[in-house]
């Protein structure tokens, strides 16, 4: 079958290539891949800039249909269900440690596999992952309350889906920041929902604190990844207000964080869902079971829009292509499917 691997370490040692059918151990599903987003991280997987078990196929968000099922597998699966899914294995990570979903076929274990709600298409499906780790930060590891101005750093596909999860509390206002080439994602920002958009570079603490009577915001969200976007959080939350840490660095950054303890800030770091905290990978997995469940429920309630973030969809073989005008900004959310069939109509 056709699938994107990467064999070694090198960009040019990623590609598309055919390997061997997978072959469902006891309990696992053989899922035929409806649809997969391109992470970020897969991006630095390609660039060698994350950790991975080489040769791997990359691809962790992703959604499918069963087309064959371990021995051990339960009566509750059965061929032709519809299923989205953690990655969380106890070999290691989906697309990062075992063969993931950019790909025509793929394994996943059983007791990662969740039922795609029969009104959310793939691409939807394919995004849960992202949408289970915004609303379990919003509700596990964050202070938020109705009538808070919240501010949200970073316009990509997390601080979308973020800034709408944020407007479940009713905010009295969310204020999103990006750099000035993030024209596109900061309109989007505004589409879906935010008060305010604003330039990370045209001092974003000045007018948070003008729109909060000097203030200061209620909570700060950073989604960026940014090295300037902590600094800039610690002087835009009020004294005693929140700050709650999405985005990842992948490196050492300069910030001053003098505030945190000056005005009795809170932070705190989110990634993930239930049982993050926990060692042990079987409980773990146990206890993400309900963030999945919770967010599943919270996108067939229509309560989040997903299909706005997705500005392209392609067919595997473009994945290079892809992963370069995402780096250009040029795309805000990308999705490959790895069999044709299951590619919108408007988009063939």
């Amino acid at each position: 079958m056709r699938a994107v691997q990467k064999w070694a370490k090198g960009e040019q040692n990623m590609g598309l290539v055919d390997v061997p059918e997978p072959v469902p151990g006891p309990h696992d599903l053989l899922v035929e891949v409806g649809a997969v987003g391109i992470c970020g991280s897969d991006i630095h997987l390609w660039h060698d800039e994350h950790e991975c078990r080489l040769p791997v196929i990359p691809g962790h968000e992703y959604s499918g249909v069963v087309v064959g099922k371990g021995t051990a597998v339960s009566d509750r699966w059965q061929i032709g269900d519809r299923i989205c899914g953690d990655l969380e294995t106890l070999q290691g990570r989906i697309g990062i440690h075992v063969d993931g979903a950019y790909a025509e076929r793929m394994l996943v274990p059983e007791r990662l596999a969740h039922r795609l709600p029969d009104n959310l298409s793939f691409a939807e499906g394919a995004m849960v992952e992202m949408v289970t780790c915004m609303s379990h930060a919003a509700m596990h590891r964050t202070r938020i309350h109705p009538a808070d101005f919240v501010v949200i750093t970073g316009p990509g596909p997390i601080g979308l889906t973020m800034l709408q999860i944020v407007r479940l509390w009713s905010p009295r206002a969310v204020f999103v920041t990006g750099l000035r080439d993030d024209e596109r994602r900061l309109a989007k920002a505004r589409e879906l929902g935010a008060n305010y958009i604003w330039y990370s570079e045209e001092d974003p603490v000045s007018e948070v604190r003008r729109l909060t009577n000097s203030q200061g915001a209620d909570l700060v969200i950073d989604c960026s990844g940014g090295e300037a976007a902590i600094t800039q959080a610690t002087r835009m939350v009020k004294t005693g207000g929140w700050i709650t840490v999405v985005g990842l660095w992948g490196h050492d950054i300069r910030c001053n964080i003098d505030n945190i303890p000056y005005n009795n800030l809170t932070v705190r770091g989110t990634w993930g869902w239930g049982g993050m905290e926990v060692e042990d990978q079987a409980v773990r997995m146990a206890a993400g079971w309900h963030s999945w469940e919770r967010a599943l429920q919270i996108l067939a309630m229509g309560k989040i829009d997903l299909q706005p973030i997705v500005t392209a969809h392609i067919g595997l073989e473009d994945w290079r292509e892809a992963f370069l005008r995402l780096e250009r900004k040029e795309e805000i959310k990308v999705m490959i499917y790895p069999n044709e069939k299951y590619m919108p109509a408007s988009e063939m």
